[in-house]
């Protein structure tokens, strides 16, 4: 493998077929601070599987609860009460948008996320040896 492999050559190595099959990133300090969030191991499992639909930051995610709670093995209400915690506590926000054809629909905006774990990134240990690595390089 290269110096610089991509994502999905790491992924591979890593993995082997199964990260053929897709695979996402998920920042390190997401797990690190779950408690600091009130994230419970639900509500891990549940924004994880909310990111397995967000592949641009500007494509907001909008699986359906009951979809999410089959690969969980729970009731729909469970993962709807998690995301119902999520937005009342303000990591995340239901939101209305237009798609391709017109038609409303009801996504996950997951910016106010992004940002406190960008706040929490920056006071984290490894950050500026892995920043000032990066400008190095």
């Amino acid at each position: 493998m290269t110096e610089k492999a991509s994502d999905t050559e790491r992924a591979t190595e890593k993995w082997g077929d199964a990260a053929i099959a897709g695979f996402q990133t998920l920042p390190d300090i997401l797990l690190k601070k779950q408690v600091e969030l009130g994230l419970s191991a639900t509500d891990m499992l549940v924004l994880v599987n909310l990111t397995l639909h967000w592949w641009y930051r500007d494509q907001r995610p909008f699986p359906r609860s009951a979809t999410i709670a089959k690969r969980m093995g729970v009731e729909p209400r469970t993962v709807q009460r998690s995301l119902k915690k999520m937005i009342d506590t303000g990591q995340l926000a239901r939101v209305e948008e237009e798609d391709e054809a017109g038609e409303t629909r009801h996504v996950i905006d997951l910016s106010a996320l992004v940002e406190r774990l960008e706040l929490y990134a920056r006071q984290d240990e490894h950050f500026q040896y892995r920043k000032n690595k990066a400008k190095a390089a």
